[in-house]
């Protein structure tokens, strides 16, 4: 499967479970595919190729975003240079849950949670401590469990206490006891190993996007420099958030501020594009403009607030 094919096929999934997605036209070269939104729930997602192999810096974009909309970044592939990726478990890359296509649709349209999540060492399950506590109740001892098992009994003690279970020691488990023990795991909250993912920090030494980030600080704005984004960087306080982008008009930008818009939409969040010179436009693709001039002339932040309702 190509991995256009594969987004394509994301979004019909995320569109029959009720949310509202993104463009991905728009989203070429970034570093996620898919922003998508149901309610509360909002999605930033990368698709994989089999073939594809992903970077941590590739992934700075999207976990930036989704930080800052209270949202949940998320992979989707069909699988992996080690392997095919199964259904119905969940992998992490960079503490980012990637999961296949296939259980994306179980969890969203069959309302069936994945069971089995992917960690160092194989493949692990949640245990119901409930019960494992009524083993316990009916007179199993450690030493029962543990052998069982295949484990020590300190291992058991840790399942007891919520520690995550090797899959074969689960199903031994509910085999000879005839217990349902594994429980279903949430691949939205499921808290992954983290492997030293750094968000981008600093600028790419453009004179211009050094000025512009330097007063909205200074406006009391915290400006959040983003790589593999349509936006450059997150600008917000605490009571807005705008999708930043700086640059000069030429055709370059032209697709940024569409997905810029697209995005600002769906999300219910302003965008905004700071450029040298932007003559009669008031705003590109829907993304409304202000000039560098227009800016060093404003002290207010409320004023930028304006400008961007006026020309959005």
């Amino acid at each position: 499967m190509k991995r256009d094919d594969l987004v394509k096929m994301t979004i019909n999934i995320l569109e029959k479970a009720g949310f509202s997605t993104s463009d991905p036209s728009f989203l070429i070269h970034s570093g996620f595919d898919i922003v998508a939104r149901r309610g509360g729930l909002i999605l930033v997602i990368k698709a994989i190729s089999s073939r594809e192999s992903v970077k941590a810096t590739s992934l700075n974009g999207m976990v930036a975003l989704a930080r800052a909309v209270e949202g949940v970044p998320l992979m989707i592939g069909i699988g992996k240079t080690s392997g095919s990726i199964e259904d119905g478990v969940v992998y992490s890359r960079y503490g980012i849950s990637l999961m296949s296509v296939n259980s994306l649709h179980d969890l969203f349209i069959e309302e069936v949670p994945p069971l089995v999540y992917s960690a160092p060492g194989g493949f692990y399950v949640k245990l119901d401590t409930e019960g494992m506590g009524k083993l316990r109740q009916q007179g199993i001892s450690l030493g029962e469990l543990a052998e069982t098992a295949g484990v020590s009994r300190r291992t058991i003690q840790m399942y007891e206490e919520g520690m995550g279970a090797k899959l074969t020691a689960a199903i031994r488990l509910e085999n000879t006891f005839g217990i349902d023990l594994i429980v279903p795991i949430d691949p939205l909250t499921i808290q992954m190993k983290n492997d030293n993912l750094e968000l981008c920090e600093g600028v790419d030494g453009d004179e211009m996007v050094t000025n512009i980030f330097e007063q909205l600080n200074d406006m009391g704005y915290l400006v959040e420099p983003t790589n593999r984004c349509p936006f450059d960087a997150l600008t917000s306080d605490r009571e807005n958030l705008l999708f930043t982008g700086v640059g000069r008009i030429d055709r370059n930008i032209k697709r940024r501020a569409m997905a810029m818009a697209n995005i600002s939409k769906l999300l219910e969040r302003h965008a905004v594009f700071f450029v040298e010179n932007r003559g009669m436009k008031t705003n590109l693709e829907g993304t409304p403009l202000i000039s560098n001039m227009e800016l060093e002339k404003i002290y207010d932040k409320k004023k930028i607030l304006e400008l961007i309702s006026e020309r959005g």
